[in-house]
């Protein structure tokens, strides 16, 4: 699923500019009207927002290793519990009514989503080792679950779609894809979906695109809709290509054609694993040693070569 940029929270430049591939990702801006605390086991804040409102959020980690996330917007609760065995999410109005999904509470989403990845998602432009990296971009369960459910799941969530949405991970037949394996700087991935006019892989549907690459200059294929996901899927190739295909113009992210593929996702966000180590916006972006690869020490995406420690397709 693709990224949607939020103007006053980044540079124009942030992702790089066509052709910038020594800091393809420039570090996100981070937003003065955040507020996050966090510990071992929990995380929590509050966005200040327009006419003064306040988004709050929490997300905490229990004994037996379940992590619920709330998000509270323009009078609306978002939950989600992770399990070892699958995902719940629940959406109410805080006034009885019935919650949807806006236009307006996807932009604050993704205001949230940006702001959050300037805090779990530093520049590594400095690092020189794997060690330094994972002290950067370490999180705990906690965070790493705020930050899964916002920016890949609510953030996207179309209108038509409720809001309470089940996942058996014991059950699902997922159909993940994994694409780790092709996040080198070259190789280009296949994308389609069906629409009014065609059907699955006919050409007007279907376009190929590097993983990480392209639509802004970053993130083709991941599930989520930061720079910074590296959770590549085939299913998140196909919702790239519904909801932004240059092909007869694009559909919006809240379009009735592209909930099928937006549903397809949704259990990769839970399961697809992200990759151990991107490289991008560093030194090593198209330049990683090749002492890393194949040595069973972590996934290494967007380097020269496709890394054998990363998941094939």
């Amino acid at each position: 699923m693709t990224r949607y940029l939020v103007p006053v929270l980044f540079l124009l430049g942030a992702c790089g500019t066509p052709g910038d591939e020594s800091d393809l990702f420039g570090a996100p801006q981070a937003d003065p009207d955040l507020q996050l605390d966090s510990t071992a086991t929990r995380t929590a804040g509050s966005l200040l927002l327009d006419e003064g409102e306040v988004l709050e959020f929490s997300s905490s980690e229990t004994f037996d290793g379940t992590v619920e996330v709330a998000v509270e917007l323009h009078g609306m609760r978002l939950q989600a519990s992770r399990t070892a065995h699958g995902l719940s999410l629940h959406g109410e109005a805080l006034d009885g009514g019935t919650a949807l999904m806006t236009e307006a509470d996807r932009a604050v989403l993704l205001r949230l989503t940006a702001a959050l990845e300037a805090e779990f998602y530093p520049s590594i432009a400095h690092v020189t080792s794997k060690e330094e990296y994972r002290a950067l971009r370490q999180m705990t369960a906690a965070e790493e679950q705020l930050f899964s459910m916002v920016e890949g799941l609510w953030s996207q969530w179309p209108s038509s779609m409720p809001l309470d949405y089940e996942v058996d991970s014991d059950t699902a037949e997922r159909g993940i894809t994994e694409r780790h394996y092709y996040a080198d700087n070259a190789y280009y991935i296949g994308g389609s979906h069906d629409c009014w006019d065609c059907d699955w892989w006919e050409g007007d549907c279907t376009d190929y695109k590097r993983i990480g690459h392209e639509f802004d200059g970053c993130n083709h294929g991941n599930t989520g809709t930061s720079c910074s996901g590296t959770q590549f899927t085939q299913d998140a190739v196909n919702h790239d290509q519904c909801v932004r295909t240059s092909k007869h113009g694009g559909h919006s992210l809240a379009s009735l054609w592209c909930d099928d593929q937006f549903v397809s996702c949704v259990d990769d966000e839970i399961s697809a694993p992200s990759a151990g180590y991107d490289w991008r916006g560093s030194y090593y972006y198209n330049n990683c040693p090749t002492s890393w690869k194949g040595t069973s020490d972590g996934c290494d995406v967007h380097c020269q070569f496709k890394d054998p420690d990363c998941p094939a397709s």
